[in-house]
């Protein structure tokens, strides 16, 4: 998948995420999962959350101060955001930005972490997963910290539902349908299958170092099987 065919799965992308935002947004209204990654967030840190959603993330940042910042393509999920977490963004110490027209540029060595929460397996391409993975190198401080979650498609809970109600459009590539209370499908959204050594080949090729990389559910360290995610936690 490359040139326009890339340009029009992210597009794509865009598309469903708006259309299924409130009810995407009803269905992440907690930081529960996330809590594996509280240890790394220390006090004066500048953070990144590319693919924010509904900036959950930042229930995992209530006592901490830091300085947020949320990336998204989707405007609709976006809007929910800024709603959602009106008093961060009232207090300035969160910021929410569109990158449905551009992306946003960030100074070099600004980041102290960077959070990629199921976001980077919507790049339908080697060339914009390498993309973004340079940019956010260059952004993160020496010894900065990069965290990425995917699906984990190899696992008793997906390898169901690929085969009863996911669409697969190649090798390791998938539409997911998202379902409105009604059962009417809304979107099928695009998701690409990462198996350990393809990520890890991506990261070391842009220079990462590997700190851990293994499968996880919610909050606890799995295996292949059990992991609903597979779970990569990288440096600069």
């Amino acid at each position: 998948m490359a040139g326009k065919d890339t340009a029009t799965i992210i597009h794509k992308t865009r598309k469903d995420y708006n259309r299924i935002a409130k009810y995407f947004d009803s269905t992440r209204n907690n930081a529960g999962e996330l809590e594996i990654f509280k240890k790394f967030i220390k006090n004066g840190q500048n953070i990144l959350d590319w693919g924010c959603g509904n900036g959950r993330l930042i229930f995992l940042l209530q006592n901490k101060k830091v300085n947020y910042f949320g990336t998204d393509q989707s405007e609709g999920l976006l809007k929910i955001a800024r709603k959602n977490h009106k008093k961060a963004v009232t207090e300035g110490w969160a910021k929410f930005f569109s990158t449905a027209s551009r992306k946003k540029i960030f100074p070099k060595g600004f980041f102290d972490l960077v959070f990629m929460i199921a976001s980077f397996h919507h790049l339908p391409d080697k060339q914009s997963r390498s993309k973004i993975l340079e940019d956010v190198y260059k952004q993160l401080k020496p010894g900065g910290k990069l965290i990425i979650t995917v699906w984990n498609l190899e696992s008793d809970w997906a390898k169901d539902k690929i085969d009863t109600k996911w669409q697969q459009i190649g090798e390791n590539d998938f539409l997911v349908p998202w379902s409105n209370p009604q059962g009417e499908v809304l979107a099928n959204r695009y998701y690409h299958h990462f198996p350990k050594d393809e990520l890890a080949g991506l990261l070391k090729e842009t220079g990462f170092r590997i700190k851990k990389m293994d499968y996880a559910e919610k909050t606890n360290w799995t295996d292949k099987k059990g992991g609903r995610n597979l779970v990569v936690i990288a440096s600069k």
